[in-house]
């Protein structure tokens, strides 16, 4: 558009006159009216901002987030989330409280460590039964179920309940708790919902005809397969107990928990959740009046986040292993459902607070999760090593890797070479065959043909004579 500028001859004949100066000049008389207009435009989208972010530190506050202006004025290294000792792990310690209808119990029916392993990116989830036996107070001297530790404390002194419990945990598993996070089922409901529910796929097939409802006891059923869970249905599914099959035990029901909270991770990992701001307003107002976490900072959070971006891409290795300290755990050498020949009660196999074994199996399994969550039968055979070298061998093996079932089964063959390790159920153990391989420096992981019958154990462990490599020498001659 030509603008029209009038001038006087004055101006002209001076020759002070820039005639595009001059139509700078006019266009900046018209700049307050789009400034108005870039203000009705902007107001909203940045007012939306500030009220999301005013939001979720409202809520982040009343659940235990701390935040200092110096957070985001100073220049930091990269954020990361506190470690223990080792600088290894982070552990997270997950409990769920039973706040039904009608009831004034506070009991946390649902404890889980989650730890995770900065350099392999794995986690390790470990679950404690509900009615595995603890000391409830640190100066106390009797021993009731874990799962009323929290509500004993907090009827003693408010908000003592979760650090109480959190340090009962500490001694069970030997592992440094950094953060903790308690949930009500209300907002474990809302939670899963807030994702638009989780993908589960349900082991085996169950009906429990004694599911609590608040008024009574309803039946709830749940078929084999993979399927989608909203919040209500999960919470099912991770509470059900008193099914007539393998499903109705508290261990099956630790497990299923592990399980619901595996899918969850997995479907905050989807791009449209973990980049999707209206889902993430939604969770932080789902669990605003429905969770109790320690304290954590602006740091902790973009560390997290950090981690969660990281995970979700293609070419993450990470893995997640479950364990639960039920009777079957460490080849059924650490609990027991009689402790001190007292019926029902479940504790560790050493006696009532005592914890050694069971620390030490927490360690094994940090260090080998794969190996130990697949919890093979490894038996070990002589295949020309000689009897008393094979047996010893074995004995050491099973020093070094306590609490897995490792079994020497004597002489197969006499006059064979080299050593050999494999599973005798095709790839179902190829993750512990890497490892023990590995271990014992052994290349040969395929069953030898010259094993013309089937090996027991899930992994056959063979021990040959040492190959002994000629070096052949060629002398020249003058």
């Amino acid at each position: 558009m030509e603008v029209s500028i009038n001038m006087t001859d004055k101006e002209i004949e001076k020759g002070h006159v820039n005639k595009k100066k001059l139509e700078r000049k006019y266009l900046k008389k018209k700049k307050p009216f789009l400034k108005i207009l870039l203000s009705l435009i902007l107001i909203p989208v940045i007012g939306g901002g500030i009220y999301f972010l005013y939001k979720g530190y409202v809520v982040g506050k009343e659940i235990g987030f701390r935040f200092s202006p110096s957070e985001l004025i100073q220049k930091k290294k990269e954020p990361e989330l506190k470690r223990d000792s080792s600088n290894k792990y982070t552990n997270v310690m997950l409990v769920g409280i039973d706040t039904r209808a009608n009831t004034e119990l506070l009991n946390t029916d649902v404890i889980i460590v989650g730890s995770y392993n900065h350099e392999t990116n794995d986690i390790a989830m470990f679950s404690i039964p509900r009615d595995f036996w603890a000391k409830p107070l640190s100066d106390g001297k009797y021993f009731t179920k874990i799962n009323a530790a929290y509500s004993i404390n907090e009827g003693k002194r408010e908000d003592s309940g979760l650090p109480a419990l959190e340090l009962i945990v500490e001694e069970v598993l030997g592992l440094e708790i950094q953060y903790h996070a308690m949930i009500n089922f209300d907002g474990f409901t809302q939670l899963i919902d807030s994702v638009d529910g989780v993908y589960v796929n349900v082991q085996n097939s169950f009906t429990d005809y004694m599911y609590p409802d608040g008024n009574g006891y309803q039946t709830v059923s749940f078929k084999k397969g993979p399927q989608l869970m909203d919040g209500e249905t999960a919470l099912k599914y991770a509470r059900s107990r008193k099914s007539q099959s393998i499903e109705g035990s508290d261990y099956a029901r630790a497990r299923r928990q592990q399980k619901v909270i595996d899918a969850f991770v997995s479907k905050l990992l989807s791009t449209e959740t973990l980049l999707n701001p209206t889902k993430l307003m939604a969770i932080l107002t789902s669990i605003q009046n429905n969770l109790k976490v320690s304290e954590f900072s602006l740091d902790d959070t973009a560390a997290a986040v950090n981690i969660l971006t990281a995970l979700k891409e293609e070419d993450s290795t990470s893995s997640t292993y479950s364990f639960v300290l039920d009777p079957t755990i460490g080849n059924f050498s650490l609990v027991s459902s009689n402790v001190n020949n007292q019926e029902y009660v479940i504790g560790p196999k050493e006696g009532l607070g005592k914890y050694t074994k069971i620390n030490e199996f927490v360690d094994l399994a940090l260090l080998y999760p794969a190996l130990y969550s697949e919890n093979p039968s490894i038996y070990v055979y002589d295949i020309g090593l000689g009897y008393k070298n094979s047996s010893s061998k074995t004995q050491e093996l099973k020093e070094n890797l306590k609490y897995l079932n490792i079994r020497f089964q004597g002489t197969k063959y006499s006059d064979k070479e080299g050593e050999y390790i494999y599973s005798n159920e095709s790839e179902k153990y190829s993750k512990s065959v890497d490892i023990l391989a590995k271990y014992l420096g052994i290349e040969n992981k395929i069953k030898p043909e010259f094993v013309t019958v089937n090996t027991a154990g899930d992994i056959s462990l063979l021990l040959g004579k040492e190959i002994i490599v000629e070096e052949i020498n060629s002398e020249t001659t003058e």
